[in-house]
């Protein structure tokens, strides 16, 4: 009898455990769901009121060594230029400055500098910080990837503790990534996101190895989360080369929003 009491009581033990944990599932599932709701209302809301907005950007141009320090090649003083339209984003830099190692070069060095990385971005269909990076968790684009909540992370990421979501394409392809998005706790704001594609370039003459990008947002005086800085790190293999390491950093700061933007400027540069 008291065998057939404790296998009874553990019979009922086993089930509540089950179902605690069971319920635990979906209420993960469920708080997932809400908080990525929630991420996407204040994107929504904020790119409703946004028109413009223009920064004061410099870029930092090097390699890490193999003691992982950066090492600056070349800087660059420019401005950039977002203008939000109602289903895209349209991008502009213009080059204002160019430091080749430390040495300031003429107007027309850095102009043609610019020249050369605007084609390049063009032609490499490069991400810029107008892209919109929760677009993995648009409904129209959720069946293409694995969505992963990690929960809070346990140590503030940029000085905000954070949701942590993880994100890999189902299937690589170009213009897929793979990455770790952090969302404030208190207002849902995007607050960093490391990414990297889910398929990178390979061509004939050169073979991209790696490529590891990070956006750090940062909220200005008026409340609006704004890109702060752009970090990226690569490797690549060139014909007739051993291989090409890249790295850089770029800083984003005095954003002057809704100012008005002359459309016209943008000429047949990317939209997002």
């Amino acid at each position: 009898m008291k065998i057939r009491n404790a296998i009874i009581t553990l019979a009922v033990l086993l089930s509540a455990t089950l179902s605690s944990l069971s319920a635990q599932t979906n209420g993960s599932a469920t708080d997932a769901d809400a908080i990525i709701k929630q991420m996407l209302t204040v994107e929504k809301k904020q790119r409703q009121m946004l028109n413009d907005v223009v920064f004061d950007t410099e870029m930092l141009e090097g390699e890490f060594n193999d003691d992982g320090e950066f090492v600056e090649k070349a800087k660059f003083i420019k401005k950039t230029y977002i203008k939000y339209l109602a289903d895209t984003a349209l991008f502009h830099e213009e080059y204002l400055e160019y430091y080749k190692e430390g040495e300031l070069k003429s107007e027309k060095d850095a102009k043609n500098q610019g020249k050369e990385k605007i084609e390049k971005k063009k032609k490499r269909k490069t991400r810029d910080i107008s892209f919109p990076m929760l677009a993995p968790f648009y409904d129209e684009n959720r069946a293409k990837y694995e969505i992963q909540y990690n929960g809070v992370t346990p140590d503030p990421v940029d000085g905000f503790v954070c949701h942590h979501f993880k994100v890999h394409a189902v299937e690589p392809a170009e213009g897929l990534v793979n990455g770790d998005f952090y969302v404030e706790t208190d207002g849902f704001n995007l607050v960093r996101v490391d990414f990297a594609p889910s398929k990178l370039v390979k061509k004939m003459m050169f073979k991209l190895e790696k490529l590891n990008m990070s956006i750090h947002y940062a909220p200005e005086e008026n409340g609006y989360w704004l890109p702060s800085q752009f970090d990226i790190e690569g490797k690549g293999k060139a014909a007739f080369f051993i291989g090409v390491k890249f790295a850089g950093t770029e800083f984003y700061r005095n954003p002057v929003i809704n100012g008005g933007i002359d459309e016209s400027m943008f000429g047949d540069q990317n939209g997002n």
